[in-house]
């Protein structure tokens, strides 16, 4: 955790290009738009350390997925789109997030996939909000690597300016023997804000993997993972080196878990120095699912990646996230993650906790509509600088689902 990947279909040609072609067979298919109308208040919704402002707020939002799966095909398309009315100096702002994926069985042996995507965000906004539940949670296919995470820059957190983040992958995955795979991908990203003083860039990554499976509930192997970043107003440049070994397994009917453990070296060139550095890199997850009443899950990850400074920044983050039916017309939400950033590269001062909280609840009034509330809280806290207020965000809601009532 996802907001146009959505504004801009550049996510989604490859996708829609599949669904498009006469060989893939279309057996199941959902499509359906959340179109949503809250009022609430918020404390400090940017953020921001001067001229912070608490506002009363309006605000409107779309939310549709469109999925689809044949007998060599899946794909899905997702988009989100949120504009707030701020009443007091702020005005109107939005946020928004687009993002579509495919996998598609070329023959007995080769699988080919891609992803892509397109974000826009304002002080980390996208970070409390629940954008994509889908019906049924789906173990993932250990041979196929996910969509890069999103990169919540520090940087971009106590200004008023927009973030945008572009990207997109493909690759293909090849059974080697009865129960090994070789998987070979490559894609492209691209950082831009509205705001001096941060610097735009566009990252390059490619990715080679191994796996094998050891029974019908676990699979080990290794990836070697490289990104090099390249600076719009400078020279500066970085390379990531990341090998990794790797694990999937269900644990149970209802449980299954992943990991990936491993050591990231970064080198940075700018124009008067350059530095290199070490770090361990990690990735943790384990859900619980109860078929589609009950998801349960908890992460943690430690990253190196390029910054909106022209230095490399090394995330350590956890979290939790709840989906829980509580009855056949009840829902419950909760999600809660803390990240702490450390510049280790270039030795600048700097060291910052994010904290985030979301929750949730909806109350169905008839088939299509749905009530409910949101609660919401960020908080930064930087060494050496002033901290902003907390912000808490709270709204009531009207939903109406347009298609598939899913």
């Amino acid at each position: 955790m996802n907001s146009i990947r959505k504004q801009c279909l550049l996510a989604t040609g490859g996708a829609i290009a599949l669904w498009a072609s006469p060989a893939m067979a279309q057996d199941t298919t959902t499509t359906y738009v959340d179109l949503t109308g809250s009022i609430g208040f918020a404390t400090n919704p940017f953020i921001r350390t001067v001229d912070s402002q608490s506002s009363v707020l309006g605000r409107a939002s779309a939310r549709g997925v469109h999925s689809w799966a044949g007998e060599r095909t899946t794909a899905s398309i997702h988009g989100f789109v949120e504009g707030t009315t701020y009443f007091n100096d702020y005005g109107l702002e939005s946020i928004f997030n687009l993002g579509g994926n495919v996998s598609h069985q070329a023959s007995e042996t080769v699988t080919v996939f891609g992803s892509a995507g397109f974000s826009g965000d304002l002080s980390g906004q996208l970070s409390n909000r629940f954008l994509y539940v889908p019906p049924i949670a789906e173990v993932p296919d250990p041979t196929i690597p996910p969509p890069p995470p999103t990169i919540e820059n520090p940087d971009a957190f106590d200004f008023a300016g927009r973030t945008y983040h572009l990207y997109g992958q493909a690759g293909a995955s090849i059974q080697t023997g009865l129960r090994s795979h070789v998987t070979v991908s490559a894609g492209a990203s691209r950082a831009i804000y509205d705001a001096p003083g941060l610097d735009e860039y566009t990252s390059i990554w490619g990715t080679g993997a191994y796996t094998l499976t050891l029974s019908e509930r676990t699979t080990v192997g290794a990836t070697l993972h490289a990104t090099h970043t390249g600076y719009d107003n400078s020279s500066n440049n970085s390379t990531i080196i990341n090998p990794g070994l790797t694990i999937n397994t269900q644990l149970s009917e209802d449980w299954n878990a992943s990991g990936t453990i491993g050591v990231s070296f970064a080198h940075v060139e700018r124009t008067l120095t350059d530095d290199s550095s070490t770090n361990l890199s990690l990735s943790g997850n384990i859900c619980h699912t109860t078929g589609e009443s009950d998801r349960l899950c908890a992460y943690v990850d430690r990253y190196s990646a390029a910054s909106a400074s022209s230095t490399v920044l090394t995330t350590t983050s956890a979290g939790v996230s709840w989906y829980k039916k509580l009855d056949e017309r009840q829902t419950l939400q909760l999600s809660a993650s803390v990240s702490h950033y450390v510049d280790e590269v270039l030795n600048i001062n700097r060291d910052v906790n994010y904290f985030s909280l979301a929750a949730s609840y909806s109350r169905m009034i008839n088939d299509r509509l749905s009530a409910g509330a949101d609660l919401g809280a960020r908080s930064l806290h930087r060494d050496g600088i002033e901290d902003p207020d907390t912000d808490i965000t709270g709204t009531v809601f009207i939903r109406y689902r347009i298609g598939d009532l899913g």
